[in-house]
């Protein structure tokens, strides 16, 4: 009975501790339910965001545009002048600007000289021919070499850059000369020259390049420097197809507060060298003019063009009175004149006509070849050949004396031993005619 007792209380208990378990299992599930319910309703209504006004921006223009998205002008390199000659040159053909800027970043340009340039640029009438460019020469003597350059203007019209190297061994633009606005308005005008030493040599020497007797006279002193040297260097340059060397020709040699010298480097048809000019140049009342032309050197080139076969000789040739003369060449027994001598006669003429004072000998030569009496006669014949033709261009006939002197006066001689070619191009020299102006 007691162990009845027992069993029948330990499944009471049993009972009530399972009741008990699951009455606490219900409440927790019970609490966990709104959690779950939760993201629902969150779904459901959405939270309210706040936005904050923009201010309102204008659309970038073109201007601003190119201003945020262009580079820095880049620098140019000013080691050569040439360099800086052309930049200059491209500024104003193609009106750019950048490249303006930066000279003027690295101070290659003064502001007033952007100034002009900039006039030059807005002025849209205005533009250089081909070249646009021309070099002139160099002065290489002391610490800062300069270099001077022609701008060429379509009009005829030039203006000068003159650049200097600093201490930087950079080329900047020391001084810039234009042409007035009238003649770079104009189509054709006659470029300025520039009254300096090397400014008289360089216009000298392109009227000189022109054979253009007139033109060259105008920057000499004729009381140093005879007519017939300017009359044969037209010549020397024409027959002779002599050019200026491109790049700086003309060289200072020493520069004086009075006086300076210079060599102007020459070159032939083909770009090869030819020899030079020695100018000395004197100030005098104000005006540099050319006081001294020494012509060896290019004579030197000249004549070595008899090697190839051709019967070029020397037009300029000392004169026994003291001077130069004018010496025009004749085929054997001939007594007309070729064309080449035609032409150079209209030169000559020129240098008579400029002066009314002014006379002229010619005399006559002939070669070994011959008896005395006949060469006598030819020797006369081609003096008056001359004098008829320079007075068929102008020159009157009581300005002009000739003389025959047959073959009493050869210009190169031979031994007796000599071979025959030599004997033939000595006799080539002789047959002539020369021309001595202010005797």
């Amino acid at each position: 009975m007691k162990n009845a007792s027992t069993i029948t209380a330990f499944i009471i208990s049993f009972l009530v501790v399972g009741s008990l378990a699951l009455v606490f299992l219900f409440l927790d599930n019970k609490e966990e339910e709104p959690a779950a319910a939760e993201p629902a309703a969150q779904t459901e209504v959405p939270a309210r965001q706040t936005v904050t006004p923009q201010p309102t921006v204008d659309p970038l223009t073109k201007e601003d545009i190119s201003r945020q998205t262009a580079t820095p002008p880049s620098l140019i390199n000013l080691s050569s002048p040439q360099t800086l000659a052309q930049a200059i040159a491209k500024v104003i053909q193609d009106r750019d600007e950048d490249i303006l800027k930066s000279l003027e970043i690295q101070q290659a340009v003064t502001e007033n000289q952007s100034r002009l340039i900039r006039e030059l640029m807005e002025a849209r009438h205005i533009r250089l021919s081909s070249p646009g460019i021309t070099s002139i020469g160099a002065n290489n003597q002391g610490a800062n070499p300069t270099a001077r350059y022609t701008l060429n203007f379509s009009s005829g019209a030039r203006g000068y850059l003159d650049m200097k190297r600093n201490d930087k061994q950079q080329w900047t633009l020391d001084t810039l000369t234009l042409p007035s606005k009238q003649d770079l308005a104009k189509d054709k005008v006659a470029p300025m020259a520039m009254n300096d030493p090397m400014g008289i040599v360089s216009s000298f020497m392109d009227a000189v390049a022109k054979a253009d007797f007139r033109g060259a006279r105008k920057f000499v002193d004729g009381t140093k420097v005879q007519d017939a040297t300017v009359a044969g260097l037209c010549i020397l340059f024409e027959e002779g197809a002599f050019r200026l060397r491109e790049d700086a020709p003309i060289k200072t040699a020493y520069e004086a507060p009075t006086n300076a010298g210079f060599f102007v480097h020459l070159q032939d048809a083909q770009g090869r060298k030819a020899g030079n000019v020695g100018l000395t140049v004197a100030k005098t009342d104000g005006q540099w003019l050319v006081a001294e032309a020494s012509l060896d050197s290019m004579l030197e080139a000249y004549t070595k063009r008899q090697g190839a076969g051709d019967d070029i000789f020397i037009p300029i040739v000392k004169n026994p009175q003291g001077g130069d003369s004018l010496a025009l060449f004749f085929g054997f027994n001939e007594d007309t004149l070729s064309k080449r001598s035609e032409r150079q006669l209209q030169i000559v003429a020129e240098a008579i006509k400029m002066d009314s004072g002014k006379k002229l000998e010619i005399s006559g030569h002939t070669d070994d070849v011959g008896s005395e009496r006949y060469n006598q006669g030819l020797s006369e014949r081609r003096a008056a050949a001359v004098k008829a033709q320079l007075v068929q261009f102008g020159v009157p006939a009581e300005r002009i004396v000739t003389k025959g002197f047959g073959k009493s006066q050869p210009r190169r001689t031979y031994s007796p031993t000599a071979d025959e070619e030599t004997r033939d191009e000595a006799r080539k020299e002789n047959r002539r005619a020369e021309m001595y102006l202010d005797f």
